[in-house]
């Protein structure tokens, strides 16, 4: 009677690789590698995503991305103000006396973009339609924002005042450069409960544009969302790789 034969030895070759025994393998090295090499790859993931979104006029689906990869890397720089979680919130923009007859749509531009990356990125905010903002101001007189808020029923106003506002360097170049100064006021306490100022904005920092090279509105896009990303990231917490790209950005 032939004996039974044991079921290991009944089964093919394995692919599997044993490390070989006393050699001191440690699995951690490779894994460390891993780790380093992954986030390198999110690093340049998200500065490339971020140059693209500052492309937007020119290419519309790279905002989308970016959001992606947002939920990628970890925010390193806290908010400097979470008050706006949770509340209806009305952004208001008033320009420099010399846009309000020569350019206020970019005032109104600017509010806008600030209010969708605010929806974008603060936890169960609700921000006020910037029709609506907009439609309110035409039709009524107003000397400070938080008339606006209580008029719109909105818990909180993000105001901003656009003091300096320019894109041209020459007659040949565009050139931005912004000063503002952004406050929260509290409409039920009737008080401002976060004040910021933003001196001398410059975009392309250290150079500038042909005007060849670009139309006015492409630029005054581009430049008008590097403006309300410094605006908004005062108000939730973000990358500060992000604020290096923008710096070095180059054309």
């Amino acid at each position: 009677m032939a004996k039974s034969t044991p079921l290991q030895h009944q089964r093919g070759p394995t692919n599997a690789i044993e490390p070989p025994a006393g050699a001191g393998y440690d699995p951690a090295p490779a894994a460390k590698r891993q780790s380093l090499s992954y986030k390198g790859f999110c690093m340049h993931i998200r500065l490339a995503l971020l140059a693209c979104l500052l492309l937007t006029p020119l290419c519309g689906g790279c905002s989308t991305l970016l959001t992606v990869a947002y939920l990628i890397a970890p925010e390193d720089v806290p908010a400097e103000f979470k008050g706006l979680r949770g509340k209806h919130v009305a952004v208001v923009c008033r320009p420099i006396v010399e846009l309000q007859f020569s350019d206020a749509g970019s005032s109104r531009e600017l509010a806008g973009a600030v209010g969708m990356l605010l929806e974008r990125n603060v936890r169960k905010v609700r921000v006020i339609s910037q029709e609506e903002v907009a439609r309110w101001i035409d039709e009524n007189a107003w000397d400070d924002y938080p008339a606006v808020g209580k008029s719109l029923d909105a818990d909180m106003v993000v105001g901003i005042d656009l003091e300096e506002f320019r894109m041209h360097e020459g007659s040949t170049l565009y050139r931005g450069r912004a000063t503002l100064r952004v406050r929260v006021y509290d409409v039920a306490k009737g008080k401002t409960v976060f004040e910021k100022r933003i001196d001398d904005i410059a975009f392309p920092a250290d150079s500038a544009v042909p005007t060849s090279d670009r139309s006015e509105a492409q630029f005054r896009g581009m430049f008008l969302q590097i403006l309300a990303q410094r605006i908004s990231r005062s108000f939730f917490a973000h990358d500060s790789r992000e604020t290096f790209a923008e710096e070095n950005l180059t054309f």
